[in-house]
């Protein structure tokens, strides 16, 4: 704080008495501001910003003096709030009726401007509305969003921003304010003493709200929380690929998860995908299968890149070390533990082809015997077959990534 000059205050003959308890010495005809009262106030007003935003309160940040404008715009973007840095019209809390109306005519006017509606006007009426569209955004551009009274409001410079400050207490909104040399602290609900002038003092507080309201944001958003909808799938698919992975890789399961869930979701997802469109029964005869995966070429693939992950795994662990097992118990059966470590993944593409052009089959032969509404339900039945092919192939390829982390042979 003393290198961003927090501590430097206002001349000794600007003060007021009500500051003697925040002020520690005089220097050169300067109050020094006691940096520990600073201290405990800012920590006061971070924990309240971080309840408030774990809560999802709304925040308004205001600071009009042309040097703070741009650091009041910047925290105020960073931590999602409303900010005034321009000027603030009076009565913009306490006549919000009156606002509000000026808010709904500003988003008017910027939706026509976006759709090209005022171009299509005549140049007189375009370029009066173009002028109250840039006094408005001037003004109101920090607050556009702002559908209510915020819940608190946090202001830079006290007697800059005396007129807000009071329309806050007659609506008894909370306040945070910077309160320099010359302020009255009784006013605000929490005044940091703290210098109001200097950029560097300014950002510094503001960076220190700004994290206190990011981190309740993020809090917020921890998923331990109950998830609903969508949400709810998304994490159960997760947790389920997750559990699949540390089973059979154990406590170091956390690089393989992207791993073992593309493998998982791509068989799932493509067998489903293939049972369940209708217009493939027809082809059926034709000789085209009806899941992606049922190609000898692609079940292949999948266990090549399993072989890849099973190699990979054991050389990331140990090492080249990882390759002295293969000379066990000698030399000469180098090739064959490579060829059976090797083909072990690559069985996988057999199992999951074997099993899936066996499904098919069932259905190609009901096609040719039956119409063609007939072998519908035993395509939806194949539908709980293609989840177990997939849990078999993740959980195999975790187990033989698992079982290289470890040097079993």
């Amino acid at each position: 704080m003393m290198e961003a000059g927090v501590h430097f205050g206002h001349g000794t003959r600007k003060w007021n008495p009500k500051m003697a308890p925040y002020i520690s010495a005089k220097r050169k005809g300067i109050h020094i501001i006691n940096l520990t009262r600073t201290a405990r106030f800012l920590s006061e007003a971070c924990d309240l910003v971080f309840d408030a935003a774990s809560k999802g309160k709304q925040f308004l940040i205001v600071g009009t003096k042309n040097k703070e404008a741009d650091s009041v715009a910047w925290a105020a973007i960073r931590a999602r709030c409303h900010y005034v840095n321009k000027k603030w019209l009076g009565g913009m809390l306490t006549n919000w009726s009156t606002t509000e109306t000026r808010l709904h005519k500003f988003r008017d006017l910027r939706t026509e401007q976006k759709t090209g509606g005022l171009n299509r006007l005549p140049k007189r009426d375009a370029a009066m509305l173009k002028r109250q569209l840039s006094h408005l955004q001037k003004y109101l551009g920090g607050i556009k969003y702002m559908t209510g009274l915020p819940d608190i409001v946090i202001i830079v410079d006290q007697h800059e921003e005396y007129t807000a400050l009071q329309e806050c207490i007659t609506l008894g909104i909370p306040t945070i304010c910077l309160i320099d040399t010359n302020c009255d602290p009784d006013l605000a609900d929490i005044s940091i003493p703290a210098n109001d002038d200097a950029i560097s003092s300014i950002r510094l507080i503001l960076n220190k709200l700004v994290f206190a309201i990011c981190s309740a944001a993020l809090a917020v958003r921890n998923p331990q929380t109950i998830p609903t909808g969508g949400q709810n799938f998304f994490e159960y698919v997760l947790e389920f690929i997750r559990d699949v992975s540390k089973t059979q890789i154990g406590e170091e399961y956390g690089p393989w998860v992207p791993f073992i869930g593309t493998m998982f979701l791509f068989i799932f997802v493509s067998n489903w995908s293939g049972a369940l469109l209708p217009w493939k029964i027809i082809q059926l005869p034709h000789g085209e299968l009806a899941a992606p995966t049922n190609d000898i070429n692609t079940t292949v693939a999948l266990a090549l890149l399993t072989s890849v992950a099973y190699f990979y795994a054991g050389l990331s662990k140990k090492g080249l070390s990882y390759f002295g097992k293969y000379i066990q118990p000698t030399p000469i059966l180098l090739p064959i533990n490579i060829l059976e470590d090797f083909t072990k993944p690559l069985s996988l593409s057999f199992r999951l082809f074997g099993n899936i052009l066996a499904d098919e089959l069932v259905v190609v032969v009901l096609v040719s015997l039956v119409p063609s509404v007939v072998p519908i339900p035993v395509m939806f039945l194949g539908l709980f077959t293609s989840g177990i092919q997939a849990l078999i192939f993740a959980t195999l390829a975790a187990a033989y990534i698992g079982e290289s982390m470890e040097g079993h042979h």
